[in-house]
């Protein structure tokens, strides 16, 4: 397990997790694609946290349509920015929940996967 750099908020062990490091939200993520291992991390806000606290179904939907692009940024040369990542963090915790369904089949179809299954697996884990 990485060593916590603030007051874990969220998460635990090899998974999503949103660490306050200095009064600042920090969203971890661990993605693998094949033999290499990367972090990823992104500021949310307080209210972004709140939702991942309570909406296990979007903590696991973010969690899984965020790790299918950034599997696809470790091979390829485009990068998702703070900016990518806040647009997508608005999308999925925020709008409606048909607004988040269609991004899940969207993401489905652009890298040929059934997030979920995943999902799914998130869920079961959380009860």
């Amino acid at each position: 397990m990485a060593k916590v750099r603030g007051r874990r908020c969220l998460g635990d062990g090899y998974e999503p997790h949103v660490d306050d490091t200095d009064g600042r939200l920090i969203y971890s993520l661990p993605v693998d694609s094949g033999h290499i291992s990367l972090s990823f991390e992104y500021e949310i806000e307080a209210g972004d946290l709140a939702v991942l606290l309570d909406d296990v179904y979007r903590r696991a939907v973010l969690h899984w349509v965020l790790h299918t692009k950034l599997q696809r940024t470790i091979i390829d040369t485009a990068k998702i920015s703070q900016t990518d990542f806040r647009a997508l963090l608005s999308e999925i915790l925020h709008s409606p929940i048909d607004n988040v369904e269609r991004l899940i089949q969207a993401v489905n179809r652009e890298h040929n996967i059934h997030l979920q299954y995943y999902i799914d697996l998130d869920l079961a884990q959380a009860r």
